[in-house]
């Protein structure tokens, strides 16, 4: 992200929070407040993940790094608010990778009663042709992720001074390999709400006359955990070494070719020691292992929790 382009949304971050200062109340009286959504980036996104043993760190020796994250998100619903019910549409096409601290801005709702709006939902879509492009993706990448209905470009490397490459999880195929890079465009299309705190705090609360900010997170490390996540990712381990054994043709470079020659009956040895219990879509091969571990990565507020595809309940 240019300089220039962050001083702007700061700018207009600002703007907006002054201009919701000026209307308070509705036209009948009620105290009013707006709301400001924003997109924001894992650290394991902008920092990468280190090879070690602490909770964050792939433990198996590798680390991880990433060129390109880019995600298409939109579509979204806050509701639940006495009779209120409001709904940004629009889908953007982003790279997390250059999301600035700060946060990029998603939507803004104004006017909103004050109080307690326990239903926030969000979508991560397909990207068509009518999502806006932000200047951090390529006009490439995102032909690209319109060609292939993707979800998600995710361009990285993992790295280990030690690392192996044991194709398909056979330990009789093991050859030196200390980087291997990744190429994924990935169709994952995804609700993810109602959300909530990691203190079990439901949705957003608007105060008067101020504008109130709230995060959508999206995580960069579950392609590495070693199972689903279903609220409890501190008792998950991360690996790499999955990765490095589905670069099937030995080229350096795994892609969707490569997951995809990977099927069921491989699986078990490719994720020996995986608990693959809960995942979002039935698993016929290594890219739908892929696909599913993106559909649960949408969180809320840093690390709060937002059931995916309906696992809470329906919304509009």
């Amino acid at each position: 992200m240019t300089k220039g382009l962050s001083m702007m949304r700061a700018r207009m971050l600002f703007t907006l929070s002054a201009l919701a200062g000026l209307a308070a109340c509705g036209e009948d009286g009620t105290s009013t407040g707006s709301l400001q959504v924003q997109l924001e980036a894992e650290e394991t996104i902008t920092e990468g993940i280190p090879a070690g043993e602490g909770d964050d760190a792939i433990v198996d020796g590798w680390s991880v790094t990433f060129d390109k994250y880019v995600v298409a998100i939109g579509d979204v619903e806050v509701e639940g608010g006495g009779d209120g019910h409001f709904h940004a549409h629009d889908a953007v096409v982003v790279d997390l990778a250059q999301v600035p601290e700060g946060g990029f801005p998603l939507a803004t709702f104004e006017d909103m009663p004050t109080g307690l709006w326990p239903e926030v939902f969000y979508s991560t879509p397909a990207v068509t042709a009518e999502a806006t492009r932000d200047a951090s993706v390529s006009q490439a990448d995102f032909d690209r992720m319109v060609a292939g209905g993707c979800t998600y470009l995710i361009v990285g490397t993992i790295t280990s001074p030690s690392g192996e490459r044991c194709i398909g999880g056979d330990d009789t195929m093991c050859t030196s390999a200390t980087e291997i890079d990744f190429d994924l465009c990935v169709p994952a299309p995804t609700v993810f709400g109602p959300c909530e705190s990691d203190t079990g705090i439901e949705g957003v609360v608007v105060a008067e006359g101020t504008t109130t900010a709230v995060n959508f997170t999206i995580h960069g490390d579950h392609l590495f955990f070693n199972g689903f996540p279903m609220g409890a990712e501190a008792v998950i381990e991360r690996r790499a070494q999955w990765l490095a054994n589905a670069d099937i043709d030995a080229d350096g470079t795994v892609t969707q070719s490569d997951l995809e020659s990977i099927g069921a009956s491989d699986l078990g040895q490719l994720l020996a020691g995986y608990e693959l219990g809960g995942a979002p879509i039935t698993l016929n091969d290594a890219w739908d292992y892929v696909v599913a571990q993106l559909k649960t990565q949408g969180h809320f507020q840093g690390e709060g929790e937002c059931p995916w595809d309906g696992m809470g309940h329906e919304h509009e």
